[in-house]
């Protein structure tokens, strides 16, 4: 998700993979930049088997890490972390703000040969992302949106309820374009495996040439792409679900990149003299989301006072070796100008935290367990996905949280069935995950009431000022109007809690030294894999 991702829901732990069999030729590039293998291969790891569209349902993290590579979007993500043109090539919008008009380019082909055009867009977005029989994951993000229409075959306007000034992020993010003409027909499009599991046909820079499920993806250059052809011929996607298995390879020299999300495994990496180690920031943060839906958490002062149980800087020190700050909400650092330092905070506090949940109308009992007004103990049972240091974190605060009289149960699931409980159905209590959100402090599909049921509101948290705060923020087109909105947002959820917000997380990208990657995001990075090349040396 985050990213989840939760998109979420996007963090993630990649493994770039050996050059094998490359073959001696080289290009020059620029004046100063050494040459490099115009037929190198990359091989990467994806965490399971994934999903060739990402508005299905299941498509999270181990879908993120591929899609982009095969699919085009409306927008991209520049390597600013600003909105690039990728179908569109500009945009704008009305003085009303209540209709975008994007520009599309002219001779793009599906890989299949077929022409792209506005329909395809308009198709994407009006009859498989609004889907209302099969709702995608993401149709949350887009609620602010009435009805995509085209205005000439290479003309595309996105009519809205309301003003969206985040409207051209959004569909940078995770937001591929299909092929109108594969899936018409078709009224449940998750239904069509020949492409979704199979077969996926996109306008991007590489097309996948062979999925075996269960062991690889293989990649291979688009010579029809639109954009600047990559400088890598093949990536291949292992399937490899431990990390553990990823830093073996890399020692051995059998991988050559890798994204590391848990700093323990760093320290054998950092010094050794064949890899290098980028330092790299990014939109995310870890939180614990407590389902809302259950009656004892409804109350304020029980998410205040787990919050205060939790020692966040002993989770940073334990989990991340130190490379993390506090979370304070849903707004990054990275955003410097958006972000507010300056609201509630939850020290790490037990005793307060007994207290608070005493004026709750718990009794910590001679047995030292926290007992409710009906005489039963205080339980909560904690679904941890097996990814990264999610079970870790998880057992962490489990142990938190039973030194203030808590009962925790911890429950861990394979990554895929984490994926289908937690986050599809929603059947859970509590969970420790993160959100890799855009680069925009609009967050309306991740806290807005309409998203508590089908979209990204996972915690399922409303509040009608909440709301109205993040549909301010959507009209404000003014950044110095767009903060002090924003500003109260944030003064707000920190007070609520619609999640316990723990951590911003910090990235390394280790790669051996042949390997040259844009130290950035690695989501931002695929989506400018024209920037990525292998030396001969």
């Amino acid at each position: 998700m985050s990213k989840f991702r939760v998109r979420a829901l996007a963090a993630l732990l990649l493994v770039i993979v050996p050059l094998a069999g490359v073959s001696p030729g080289s290009h020059l590039m620029a004046a100063g930049t050494p040459s490099y293998d115009p037929n190198a291969t990359i091989t990467t790891v994806t965490v399971a088997d994934p999903t060739f569209n990402l508005w299905a349902p299941n498509a999270f993290v181990e879908s993120d890490v591929i899609d982009p590579l095969i699919f085009s979007g409306v927008t991209k993500w520049g390597l600013d972390g600003q909105p690039a043109p990728d179908l569109a090539t500009s945009w704008h919008a009305s003085a009303d703000g209540l209709v975008w008009t994007f520009a599309l380019r002219h001779g793009v082909k599906w890989q299949d040969g077929a022409p792209f055009t506005a329909d395809d867009v308009v198709y994407t977005y009006n009859n498989i992302v609004f889907n209302k029989k099969n709702p995608s994951n993401k149709a949350g993000n887009y609620s602010a949106i009435k009805t995509v229409r085209a205005s000439g075959p290479y003309t595309v306007q996105f009519v809205l309820k309301s003003p969206w000034s985040a409207l051209p992020s959004y569909l940078a993010w995770f937001a591929p374009v299909l092929p109108k003409h594969i899936f018409a027909g078709h009224a449940n499009p998750w239904a069509l495996t020949s492409f979704n599991k199979q077969h996926p046909v996109g306008t991007g820079p590489f097309v996948m040439s062979q999925y075996v499920p269960g062991q690889s993806i293989t990649l291979t250059r688009n010579p029809t792409y639109f954009g600047p052809q990559p400088k890598i011929k093949t990536i291949v996607f292992q399937i490899v679900p431990q990390a553990l298995t990823a830093v073996s390879d890399i020692l051995s020299g059998d991988i050559n990149f890798l994204e590391v999300q848990d700093p323990q495994l760093l320290a054998k990496l950092a010094t050794n003299p064949n890899l290098t180690v980028q330092h790299v920031v990014e939109q995310n943060y870890y939180y614990v989301s407590l389902n809302l839906t259950v009656p004892r958490f409804q109350d304020v002062r029980v998410r205040q006072a787990l919050d205060l149980a939790i020692d966040k800087r002993g989770l940073i020190q334990a989990i991340l070796k130190g490379n993390g700050q506090v979370a304070t909400g849903p707004i990054a650092p990275l955003q410097k100008y958006y972000y507010d330092a300056d609201v509630q905070k939850y020290p790490y506090d037990p005793a307060a935290a007994v207290k608070l949940l005493e004026t709750a109308g718990y009794t910590r009992k001679a047995d030292g367990k926290l007992y409710g007004k009906d005489g039963k103990p205080f339980t909560i049972t904690m679904t941890a996905g097996q990814y990264g240091y999610l079970v870790p974190a998880s057992e962490l605060i489990q142990q938190y949280w039973q030194k203030i009289g808590v009962t925790v149960s911890l429950k861990v699931l394979e990554w895929n069935a984490y994926i289908q409980q937690a986050v599809i159905n929603h059947n859970y209590e509590a969970s420790f995950v993160w959100w890799i959100a855009p680069f925009d402090p609009d967050v309306y599909p991740y806290f807005a009431c309409d998203a508590a049921k089908t979209g990204f509101n996972f915690s399922a948290y409303c509040n009608p000022t909440l709301d109205a705060l993040m549909v301010q923020g959507r009209r404000a087109v003014k950044p110095a109007e767009r903060r002090a909105i924003y500003n109260k947002m944030q003064e707000l959820m920190a007070k609520e809690l619609p999640l316990m917000f723990l951590f911003y997380p910090e990235r390394f990208h280790v790669m051996a030294r042949n390997v040259h990657a844009p130290a950035v995001d690695y989501n931002i990075a695929i989506d400018n894999i024209a920037d990525w090349y292998v030396t001969n040396t």
